[in-house]
């Protein structure tokens, strides 16, 4: 059963408005915020997808090298 807005109770307080006020507007923007990130993340998928792809790629080299060559890669990890 639904109640019309005649049914809503008379809030007297001015308090108890500003409280409801601030609440609402912290939850538009929440969200806003969470459009945002979503819009975001849409954005940054294909990236992350990239990386793993460049990372799975060194990695199958890494794979194949040589000791002297592993020796250099450590060795340019390791450089600052």
């Amino acid at each position: 059963m639904t109640r019309g807005a005649r049914d809503q109770p008379v809030i007297r307080s001015r308090k108890v408005r500003k409280i409801l006020k601030l609440e609402a507007a912290a939850a538009a923007l929440e969200a806003k915020v969470q459009a945002a990130m979503a819009a975001t993340e849409a954005k940054v998928q294909p990236l992350r997808a990239r990386i793993r792809v460049l990372r799975d790629e060194a990695k199958a080299m890494e794979g194949i090298l040589t000791g002297g060559q592993l020796g250099e890669l450590r060795r340019a990890r390791a450089a600052p």
